[in-house]
């Protein structure tokens, strides 16, 4: 398997770690972002800082385009980590006392790794993203966590485990072994029209459960400003939430609210704002709706 890594950290313990598992290419930003397909990129905390926010901004958006997996482990020199990756609520690291076990909660990498791993982590996650948890602490907090903004977006993997570290608290095999599946990770098939010169007939398939990652930024959006155009959506998922959202996500979003009755049926852009306020506030949402709110407020009296 094979991975890369930005020239910056050319030198870096860490990559001298990864290299035991993966072949490491080292790679320049600008040509990252010129050329951005390829294998996942890994990101050693240490290159978040200030400095970089712009570049790294920008940087998540190319790879995220491209479906190109990004994993970012330890050690971190900024604890806020969303605001790099631009996610919709904010995704924070706070440290504690050592740990070494991890118990894994989605399916495919609990079927692998058999349910839990002993790996090494000092911080867990702090919030309010709910969807994207694979593996938590004895405490029941995330240290591993999948963001992807949409279901045809690359994702970035956050770890608090240290997975490029030697360290007695760790297995080895237990860390080779996730790593490696981090590593690994492909794309799944999205389903897209294209046009055939033959077409099969076909029976009807269930339809794509819509997840947290579409509903949210659409849900925010609604509740924050009530009756808003599919194309006004997209647009302000883009410029405010840092999500891109294609016309077939807003409108399966829209599907999914109506369904949920947080949408009216017979307006599916016009709001039910109670619904909304207590779906997003049963996803920790409610302080980023407000400050939407002001934000969105703000920018109507100056228009």
């Amino acid at each position: 398997m094979k991975a890369r890594i930005l020239d910056a950290q050319a030198d870096l313990f860490e990559v001298g770690v990864l290299s035991q598992t993966a072949e490491v290419e080292s790679i320049s930003m600008d040509r990252l972002v010129a050329d951005p397909s390829g294998p996942p990129l890994i990101v050693i905390g240490g290159l978040l800082d200030a400095e970089r926010l712009a570049d790294m901004r920008r940087l998540s958006s190319v790879l995220g385009r491209e479906r190109v997996a990004v994993i970012v482990v330890p050690p971190f020199t900024d604890l806020d980590l969303g605001r790099y990756f631009e996610t919709p609520v904010q995704l924070g690291v706070r440290r504690r006392a050592a740990e070494s076990a991890a118990r894994i909660t989605e399916g495919a990498l609990e079927e692998v790794l058999r349910g839990e791993v002993k790996v090494r982590s000092d911080h867990f996650f702090e919030t309010a993203l709910g969807a994207g948890v694979l593996a938590v602490d004895a405490q029941g907090k995330p240290v591993l966590l999948r963001y992807q903004a949409t279901n045809t977006a690359g994702p970035v993997f956050f770890s608090t485990l240290q997975l490029l570290t030697y360290t007695a608290l760790t297995d080895e095999a237990h860390r080779h072994a996730l790593l490696g599946q981090l590593v690994s990770w492909t794309p799944s098939v999205v389903a897209e029209a294209k046009d055939t010169t033959e077409r099969q007939p076909s029976s009807p398939t269930k339809a794509e459960a819509v997840g947290d990652g579409l509903l949210v930024p659409v849900a925010l959006l609604l509740a924050a400003s009530g009756s808003q155009t599919a194309e006004l959506l997209r647009s302000r998922a883009g410029e405010l939430l840092g999500v891109e959202l294609s016309a077939n996500d807003v409108s399966r979003a829209l599907v999914e609210l109506t369904r949920l009755g947080l949408v009216a049926a017979d307006n599916s852009a016009r709001s039910e704002r109670v619904g909304l306020v207590q779906f997003l506030e049963q996803r920790g949402m409610h302080p980023y709706l407000r400050e939407l709110e002001a934000l969105l407020a703000a920018e109507e009296t100056t228009t």
